[in-house]
């Protein structure tokens, strides 16, 4: 393969995505890059980023891929390879040691291993940590959202809006002498949008309920409060990362499947609760707020790599590589490789061809769409 150019395309899918790519573009950029953020997952490129599920790496001269989330597929672990197979890519990043952790058990798998292999770098949303901690920066966020300072801040940002779970938590927290906030994530779903617009309407004129514009950096929004409640998201892990205890409402469904399923939460850093005994627990978290943020810290201190250096650490590697250098460290070191059981395999090969059928080849090729789903839905035996 010819060395690529000095040209960067950071592809992303959601808001979310496109913040941490630019985080990352601005310090490639003054590393001498050309750099792009679209949300054209087909465009050809040089060096293509990506961190989405499925992605046509083909389009790209050289590939780096990396997570998107913190707790990615988590009801697939530790094998989110097989669903999501890295060995089409040419280096991989890796957030944290549990993530490692999750790789070195597939790692004898030929689809978990990008060509040029995968690397512990942590987790570049975490490395603006020194902007989120810094004490005048918090208190002006807070003052702005119109925050007492004075109070203990709970802070709501579910993973899924259904089902009326943000008055779940607003009527609970309106039994406490706290500040209530609502961060919701800047859905594109209509279903989702329109719970979240309901909700919205529900709690506007509620004087002690604070509804942070969804677009709101989580981190700025976890910067200010003292306690995260949730269900399966991965702003938990973040928030735990910043060192702050969050809780998972255990029995609030998520509708990502019919009929809805209860979260995937059996996170060892979160504290459990039911959505009767919310109130309760956020309670008793803040009368031993000191407790339970140390254990958070001990998490965080235990597992999240590179805090505030992984974005240069990251180009340092890029770097390196595409000039045939000796990277700054080495890559991740895979188990002997052992090949599937055919049964596997095959599985495997179906699952991977048909999410790159429908992710991929049916969204640029429109007409390829209506087929699939055709043939798809015959094939599973409906009309």
């Amino acid at each position: 393969m010819s060395k690529p150019k000095k040209e960067i395309t950071f592809v992303y899918t959601d808001s979310v995505q496109r913040q941490v790519f630019e985080m990352i573009a601005a310090e490639a950029s003054k590393r001498g890059y050309e750099t792009r953020v679209t949300d054209d997952k087909f465009a050809k490129c040089e060096i293509g980023w990506y961190c989405d599920h499925w992605n046509p790496p083909q389009f790209s001269k050289f590939s780096v891929i990396m997570l998107h989330d913190i707790t990615q597929m988590y009801m697939s672990w530790p094998d989110i390879w097989f669903h999501e197979p890295w060995d089409k890519y040419d280096i991989g990043f890796l957030p944290s040691k549990i993530w490692v952790d999750n790789w070195n058990k597939c790692s004898q798998l030929s689809y978990t291993n990008p060509r040029r292999g995968v690397y512990l770098t942590g987790w570049p949303k975490a490395d603006r940590i020194a902007h989120y901690t810094d004490e005048a920066k918090r208190k002006d966020f807070a003052t702005q959202a119109g925050l007492d300072t004075s109070k203990r801040t709970v802070l709501y940002a579910p993973a899924w809006e259904n089902d009326h779970k943000q008055d779940d938590f607003v009527q609970a927290m309106m039994k406490l002498d706290v500040n209530i906030v609502v961060k919701q994530y800047p859905a594109e779903d209509p279903s989702q949008s329109a719970n979240i617009r309901e909700m919205y309407e529900l709690h506007k004129d509620n004087p002690r309920v604070v509804l942070l514009d969804p677009h709101t950096n989580i981190l700025d929004a976890i910067a200010v409060s003292d306690v995260l409640v949730s269900e399966e998201s991965s702003t938990m892990t973040e928030c735990v990362m910043m060192g702050k205890p969050a809780i998972s409402v255990s029995d609030w469904l998520i509708p990502d499947v019919t009929p809805s399923r209860y979260p995937s939460n059996e996170y060892d850093y979160v504290v459990k609760t039911k959505k009767k005994d919310l109130t309760e627990c956020v309670r008793d978290v803040l009368q031993h707020y000191d407790e339970y943020a140390k254990q958070a810290q001990k998490y965080s201190d235990e597992h999240f790599a590179n805090i505030g250096r992984c974005i240069p650490m990251m180009l340092d590697i890029l770097d390196a590589v595409i000039e045939d250098r000796e990277p700054p460290q080495k890559p991740l070191t895979p188990r002997p490789r052992v090949k599937l059981s055919p049964r596997r395999y095959i599985r495997h090969k179906l699952w991977t061809w048909k999410f790159e059928i429908a992710y991929n080849y049916c969204m640029r090729y429109r007409p390829l769409k209506f087929a699939f789903w055709v043939v798809y839905q015959k094939l599973r035996g409906r009309s």
